[in-house]
């Protein structure tokens, strides 16, 4: 009797896992970490930061899948050629929120499995901290947005215009991430923010109309190959405004210097680039780009290296500096 016993106490403790006494979360998250007052996954991993990342992708991969059950009811917008169309959908496709950065996430200590070499990590946020953070953040944004609307409708000036919609959009877009996050932490809180996202959506609907009134004149001075036209072309077709050769409202002039030069047989080349963009005689954005000396061992080569150059510095900088 004793033997069996024995034996029954030996087999009891090779079943039970070695991080038994270990943290409450580790066995019963949900009473560790209620889901009224907290977000949390536990992540595993073959090492402690690897167990914090794999907790961090699951607390994502939830508010991902909340977000879509959350969103389903309300109405999204979906940019295509360059207007809004109010579209029945379960995402707001305006930005790309699927992939929102978490913050004020939280971490438990790690626990170590010897049995299957295994660290586990809980990865936490406190709802009403996060609220905290977001909802004011959300009501500057909100508040930056009516402003900006407002100082679209008072301006004349369809360039103007233009510039402040690109903002409100980009203020509205950082907004929308948090609202989503804001319904995933608190939704019941969220009525005064769901009718802010369908009034603007309307009034942005509303005022496409000004990229198709920003028609622009593209004229490039000592261009190679027309490829820097080319390229300030495209950037402009893009982003919705119109390029036209006739009856334009603006004129785009670019003046390109190549600065070249050959010294025992290395060439050498400083491009540099300048943009006006007119109205008549009144200069309503510049943008001027530059890079250092590049050299090479032939002269189409070097040409070659110099355009890249310039289209390069011109997609990353052009149409935040001249329309942003």
């Amino acid at each position: 009797m004793k033997k069996l016993i024995i034996n029954i106490l030996i087999l009891f403790m090779y079943s039970v896992p070695c991080f038994a006494s270990s943290p409450k979360w580790l066995t019963d998250l949900e009473k560790a970490f209620p889901a009224v007052d907290y977000v949390s996954a536990i992540g595993e991993g073959n090492s402690e930061n690897s167990a914090k990342k794999a907790a961090l992708s699951e607390l994502s991969s939830y508010f991902n899948q909340s977000i879509s059950s959350q969103t389903q009811a309300l109405k999204s917008i979906e940019r295509d050629n360059s207007s809004y169309i109010e579209k029945d959908d379960v995402r707001q496709n305006l930005i790309t929120s699927t992939k929102s950065a978490l913050f004020s996430v939280q971490y438990t200590n790690s626990v170590y499995d010897k049995r299957n070499d295994k660290f586990y990590v809980c990865a936490y946020l406190v709802r009403k901290d996060v609220w905290n953070v977001i909802s004011q953040k959300m009501d500057v944004l909100m508040n930056n947005c009516k402003s900006l609307l407002r100082q679209i409708n008072d301006e004349t000036e369809i360039f103007s215009q233009l510039i402040q919609l690109n903002r409100t959009e980009q203020l509205y877009s950082y907004f929308y991430s948090l609202y989503e996050m804001a319904l995933v932490i608190y939704p019941q809180r969220c009525s005064e923010y769901t009718a802010f996202v369908k009034k603007i959506v309307s009034e942005l609907s509303a005022l496409t109309s000004i990229r198709t009134q920003t028609t622009i004149k593209v004229i490039v001075n000592n261009d190679k190959k027309n490829r820097i036209k080319e390229t300030i072309c495209s950037l402009l077709s893009q982003n919705g405004i119109i390029v036209t050769e006739m009856n334009a409202r603006y004129i785009l002039c670019a003046d390109v210097l190549w600065n070249e030069s050959q010294f025992n047989g290395i060439y050498s080349s400083a491009p540099q680039i300048q943009i006006i963009v007119s109205n008549k005689n009144t200069g309503l954005a510049f943008f001027a780009a530059g890079g250092g000396k590049l050299s090479a061992y032939n002269q189409e080569t070097i040409e070659q290296i110099a355009i890249v150059n310039l289209e390069e510095q011109l997609e990353e900088r052009f149409i935040k500096e001249c329309f942003e």
